[in-house]
């Protein structure tokens, strides 16, 4: 065995010796196989041999730790996509008007219907006489349902891609954060939802000739084979008179309280698979105004080279990595939506009416849970839901709309209207009730963002050095 490992060192000996004669390192040449130099020049070249080393190893960990911390970069695709290849906006139009004042005005303190009142009018009251549900027959859904504007008499005027539309063809109601309001172009309850929602209507026409609910999702997009009118419906083109024109009527005299501290309405652009959040994100529109919204799309997307990364560190999800319980699809709004239904489920034991039902069986809010409601709103930001919300990361493929306002006051004389609903109108009726509304796209095509990975290991172990000589 003694004589196998010194045969073993032997070899190893010239092997070593010949590689350092023969190597392109001239620092190991000249410190380790050339004797006939003196010791100060081996010591010279020791020293930059070390220096030269100390430098290549901080490099390579500055390197390694840059990809390590920032592993993702968001660059531009190289193609441009085309407006018709992506939905057009979902949209969501809500009145601020919360109740119509000829349906309430003759409910009286202390009644059920008028602590519902207050309660959708955003006014506190005490609710405690009203825990005895078991003589009664109608819901908070209900009361609102009754008592708020309905989309016909809301939107009154239909204009998509240069053709009138029957105003409840295109757009269906849904309950949001400020209650009952109309929706246009989101992607049908069949294929974003799990379940069947309640208060969600579908308000497809049913001739042969309306638009048929396809799949939409901004991974995949459109289905390879689309019918000849179907939704959510994509953009074909620029400009206003290619785009969604809607006229609003706010029966101002039938205003009874607002959402805000004045007349008018809110409209939100969003993705047609997110959970719409009018609150927080609704534009208002004012009547008496025509108000344009130009439409900027940006989309982003994600090389499948980027899964191998942490979502932590790439800080974006995709949509087969993490299931959600109410929704098909995820984004980053609708796994938040989420995070609050299970939270006043956690608190209260029932989910307000306009988030997700993430239990099927769940019970939804009602009168008998309003003071727990008014106080868990305070408390919605604790801990648990915050903790829950961090994890609800962007959406690796996501599509945004940026809107773009401006508004003109409609004019005080006779003049000719474009829209031939306003013809019979008088002028002074339609600057104190009505608004006009233009969504349209500005260019035919747009650059989308991608996530790539900033270097991989691959990458990093191959980088070429050229040798260093002294």
């Amino acid at each position: 065995m003694k004589k196998v490992f010194e045969k073993i060192w032997s070899l190893g000996q010239k092997r070593g010796k010949r590689f350092l004669q023969n190597t392109s390192m001239e620092v190991l040449k000249y410190v380790i196989s050339d004797n006939s130099l003196p010791r100060w020049i081996k010591l010279y070249f020791m020293i930059i041999f070390g220096l030269v080393v100390f430098v290549a190893v901080n490099l390579a960990v500055g390197i390694y730790n840059k990809w390590d911390s920032t592993p993702v970069i968001i660059g531009i695709s190289s193609s441009m996509t085309p407006i018709n290849k992506i939905p057009f906006p979902a949209i969501t139009v809500c009145n601020m008007n919360q109740a119509k004042k000829s349906k309430v005005e003759q409910l009286v303190p202390g009644s059920l219907g008028f602590a519902m009142l207050q309660k959708t009018c955003y006014k506190e009251t005490s609710y405690s006489q009203y825990t005895d549900v078991q003589h009664r027959n109608e819901t908070f859904q209900n009361f609102i349902l009754g008592v708020s504007e309905k989309c016909a008499d809301l939107i009154v005027s239909c204009t998509f891609h240069q053709q009138q539309l029957p105003c409840t063809d295109i757009f269906r109601e849904i309950f949001v954060d400020e209650g009952l309001c109309c929706i246009f172009n989101f992607l049908h309850p069949y294929y974003l939802y799990k379940f069947k929602s309640p208060y969600i209507r579908d308000y497809t026409s049913s001739d042969r000739f309306a638009d048929i609910a396809v799949d939409w999702d901004p991974i995949s997009g459109y289905p390879q084979r689309l019918p000849s009118r179907y939704y959510p419906r994509p953009a074909v083109g620029v400009g206003t008179a290619m785009g969604l024109q809607i006229i609003l009527n706010g029966h101002v005299k039938d205003y009874f309280c607002s959402s805000t501290n004045g007349q008018g309405f809110k409209v939100l652009l969003y993705n047609p698979i997110d959970q719409p959040r009018m609150k927080e994100s609704g534009l208002p529109v004012m009547i008496g105004h025509q108000t344009s919204f130009r439409i900027i799309a940006r989309s982003f997307g994600a090389l499948p080279t980027i899964r191998n990364i942490h979502r932590t560190k790439r800080q974006c999800i995709f949509s087969d990595e993490q299931e959600l319980l109410f929704y098909r699809y995820y984004t980053r709004r609708n796994c938040e939506a989420e995070c609050e239904s299970l939270f006043f489920l956690r608190v209260c034991y029932c989910i307000p009416y306009y988030l997700p039902l993430v239990h099927a069986n769940a019970s939804i809010c009602d009168v008998v849970h309003f003071e727990c409601l008014n106080s868990a709103e305070s408390q919605i930001f604790d801990v648990r839901t915050s903790q829950c919300k961090e994890l609800c990361l962007t959406s690796c493929h996501d599509l945004i709309f940026f809107p773009d306002a401006f508004t003109t006051p409609l004019s005080h004389k006779k003049v000719i209207a474009q829209s031939t609903y306003l013809k019979n109108l008088s002028s002074d009726y339609v600057r104190k009730n009505l608004a006009v509304v233009n969504f349209f796209h500005t260019d035919n095509y747009f650059r989308s963002s991608v996530r790539t990975s900033y270097t991989g290991p691959t990458e990093y172990m191959g980088i070429r050095r050229k040798p260093f000589h002294i």
